[in-house]
C-alpha cells in the first residue's frame, strides 16, 4: 500500500547535516509516509549514511546516481514518488515534529492543491553552518507543540493574484517566496512538472511559478515548520560566477516565454511584476561585477535572446523597467567587445 506522504530529499556533500535532517523526518508525528533519499554522486559519507537509514527503516528509499544537479536529483525523486502529497526538503534543514501531520490535515480538511507555510525565523538566526553544531535539534523540536485543531490558516481560491500583488506587502512573503521546500504538493497536481535540469540557479522560481500558471487552490500557514540551515556552501552563498549569471538568464527566459505565452495577459503582468524585476536585478548586479571579456560576452550573448524575442520589454513594473533598460544598455555598450 502506498503511504500518503512522499518526502524528496536530495543529498550531496551533507554528511555533516544529514543525520539531523533525517531524524527530524524519523521523529513525525504522523507515520504515513515514505522518503525518496537521492544520493546525486556524493563524493562523501551522504549515500552510505542514507543505506544505514534505509536499513533501520525501510520507509526510507536510497536512489544512488551520478552527480547531475539539485534538479536532476529531485526530478528522480518525482518520477517514482506514489504518495497523495509531495514535500522537498533539502538535507542540510530539518522539519518540525508536526510538519507532515498539519499539512496533511490542512490539505484534506480544504481540498488543497498546495499548502504553503513559513521556516522558522528563530531557528533560521540559530542553525548557523558555522556557529551551530550540525548534529543538535533546535531547542523548540522539543518544546513548541501545536494543537491541530486550533491551528490558524487562510484558503485562498486566487493563489496566483496572492502570490503575484506585492500589495499584500510582507504579509505575503511566505507564499511570493519561490522555495518548494516552503510547500506541500497534491501529487495529482504537479506530476507532469519536473524541474529543468538545464538550470542550477533559480530553479525553484521556475517551479513555482508553473505552479501558478495552473492556479491551485491553496492553504496558507503561517506556522514556522521548516527549519532552514545557513549553509555557506550552498548555491544561495556562493559568487556570482559565470555559470551563475547565465543560469539566471537561462531560467528567467525559459519562465516568461511562458507566462508569455500561455498566462492570461492579467495573470503574466502579475508575474513580471513580482518576480521579473527580482531577477532582472540579480541578473544585473552580477553582470556588472564581471571583469573578464570572455565571461560579459557570453553574458551579452543570452541577453540578446531576451531583448530580441521581447522578453526584456516584457516589464510592466517600474523597477522591472528599469532594471531593463539597464541591460538593454549593457548590451549595446558590449556588443563590439
Amino acid at each position: 500500500m502506498q503511504s500518503k506522504i512522499t518526502i524528496i530529499i536530495p543529498l550531496y556533500k551533507v554528511e555533516q547535516y544529514l543525520r539531523r535532517c533525517l531524524d527530524s523526518v524519523l521523529n513525525q508525528t504522523f507515520k504515513d509516509w515514505t522518503a525518496i533519499l537521492v544520493d546525486d554522486g556524493s563524493p562523501d559519507n551522504s549515500g552510505k549514511i542514507a543505506d544505514d537509514y534505509a536499513q533501520r527503516d525501510s520507509r526510507f528509499i536510497v536512489i544512488h546516481k551520478p552527480n547531475g544537479g539539485l534538479s536532476s536529483a529531485r526530478n528522480s525523486g518525482l518520477k517514482i514518488a506514489k504518495g497523495k502529497y509531495i514535500m522537498f526538503l533539502d538535507s542540510d534543514d530539518c522539519i518540525h515534529p508536526q510538519t507532515m501531520e498539519i499539512l496533511w490535515t490542512l490539505a484534506e480538511k480544504e481540498s488543497a492543491d498546495v499548502v504553503s507555510f513559513e521556516y522558522d525565523r528563530d531557528a533560521h538566526n540559530a542553525i548557523d553552518a558555522v556557529n551551530f553544531p550540525p548534529d543538535k535539534m533546535p531547542d523548540n523540536f522539543e518544546t513548541q507543540r501545536y494543537d491541530i485543531d486550533d491551528i490558524k490558516y487562510k484558503r485562498l481560491k486566487n493563489l496566483v493574484y496572492r502570490a503575484t500583488n506585492r500589495d499584500y506587502g510582507i504579509k505575503a512573503w511566505w507564499v511570493q517566496a519561490c522555495m518548494v521546500t516552503m510547500r506541500f504538493y497534491r501529487r495529482e497536481f504537479i506530476k507532469d512538472l519536473m524541474f529543468d535540469e538545464n538550470v542550477r540557479i533559480l530553479e525553484d522560481v521556475m517551479f513555482w511559478s508553473r505552479v501558478l500558471l495552473r492556479c491551485p487552490n491553496g492553504i496558507i500557514t503561517r506556522l514556522p515548520l521548516y527549519y532552514y540551515t545557513v549553509n555557506p556552501g550552498s548555491i544561495l552563498h556562493s559568487g556570482h560566477g559565470l555559470n551563475g549569471v547565465l543560469g539566471i538568464i537561462h531560467g528567467m527566459h525559459i519562465v516568461a516565454q511562458e507566462f508569455m505565452k500561455r498566462a492570461p495577459r492579467c495573470v503574466a503582468r502579475l508575474w513580471a511584476s513580482r518576480f521579473m524585476w527580482d531577477i532582472l536585478s540579480r541578473i544585473y548586479n552580477s553582470v556588472m561585477r564581471m571583469k573578464n571579456p570572455d565571461d560579459i560576452k557570453s553574458i551579452v550573448h543570452e541577453l540578446e535572446k531576451l531583448k530580441n524575442d521581447g522578453t526584456l520589454d516584457f516589464a510592466p513594473d517600474f523597477h522591472a523597467w528599469r532594471y531593463s533598460r539597464r541591460l538593454k544598455r549593457f548590451i549595446i555598450e558590449h556588443q563590439n567587445i
